[in-house]
């Protein structure tokens, strides 16, 4: 496992390997206990882009470690103005990364060497051979995919393919889009759960480690664009029923598009957003959405909440 000081070290390391904009911006860890659940920290100012993005100094690729086995990756608004989270998650025998974000160019957007430098951090050089490292997504839009490029090809690395059917084939579902998963990296489980509506491969991920849900496109601060709304309240309804046992600490999307006035959102294609909401929503928020879902009926709606929007394609 990666301490914060081989963390830093080690991609400061890398910072010739990235532009100017590329090197890895690391939050320090926090690693107070107060659960039987693996704790970590939240506490990080993301960066929000630039009123002026020929004058943006942040780096291509923001990285918060949020414990020594998980850490979140986030794109520069100014590179795309989307700005999509990616999770890195570590296993004794695999590692795998959700999503790979909305730029090709690897000058531009180098995640595949920011990433490739924070597995050799955590497994150290000598062992990365014998770890396979897992490229999957959430959903297969874009702005999710775009940096997949920079991984095929490369060693002890496996790309998943992004149609329902090579994600059911890779995970091993045997009835899509019901049911879930289990995916083993090693002593830690996740638990895989199909939840098209938003995209046909969306899946939400349950870390069993520390109680966190990967939510992408279908739930985070933002609007939630629904392409086809009687899937979509069914996955929301199955992932609410399939969560009811278990403890959710964090629900972390994809992105972030409200604000900090309930209910008010930054408009499409914006590169600065000064005064965002936090990343991290709650299991009050997934009970809630399913319950617009259930109140709003088989018509397709616009419905607005304090920390998301509903809205039908």
């Amino acid at each position: 496992m990666f301490s914060k000081k081989i963390l830093a070290s080690v991609l400061f390391a890398c910072l010739p390997l990235l532009s100017a904009k590329g090197y890895a911006d690391v939050t320090p860890l926090n690693n107070s206990t107060s659960s039987k659940l693996e704790v970590g920290s939240l506490d990080v100012k993301w960066n929000h882009g630039s009123s002026n993005c020929a004058t943006n100094k942040d780096p291509a690729i923001q990285v918060h470690a949020y414990n020594d086995n998980l850490v979140i990756l986030r794109q520069n608004k100014c590179v795309n103005y989307e700005a999509p989270f990616m999770y890195l998650i570590f296993g004794e025998k695999r590692a795998i990364l959700f999503d790979t974000g909305a730029t090709k160019s690897a000058t531009q957007f180098p995640i595949q060497k920011t990433v490739e430098a924070l597995v050799v951090a955590h497994y150290g050089a000598a062992e990365r051979a014998n770890i396979e490292l897992v490229i999957a997504h959430t959903h297969a839009h874009g702005d999710h995919i775009a940096g997949d490029a920079q991984f095929k090809g490369k060693a002890n690395t496996t790309v998943v393919g992004t149609s329902p059917t090579a994600v059911a084939n890779y995970f091993g579902f045997s009835n899509w889009p019901d049911g879930s998963v289990s995916y083993d990296l090693g002593n830690r489980t996740l638990e895989l759960i199909p939840i098209p509506g938003h995209e046909d491969s969306h899946v939400a991920i349950y870390d069993q480690q520390t109680g966190i849900l990967l939510s992408g496109d279908s739930l985070y601060p933002g609007r939630l664009y629904v392409r086809n709304w009687s899937a979509y309240r069914k996955s929301v309804a199955h992932l609410n029923d399939f969560l009811a046992s278990r403890e959710i600490t964090h629900v972390l999307g994809a992105h972030i598009e409200m604000s900090t006035s309930p209910g008010v959102d930054y408009t499409v294609g914006t590169t600065y957003q000064p005064r965002e909401h936090d990343l991290p929503l709650t299991r009050e928020s997934l009970e809630l959405l399913n319950t617009r879902l259930l109140d709003l009926g088989a018509f397709p709606q616009e419905d607005v909440q304090n920390d998301f929007i509903i809205y039908p394609l």
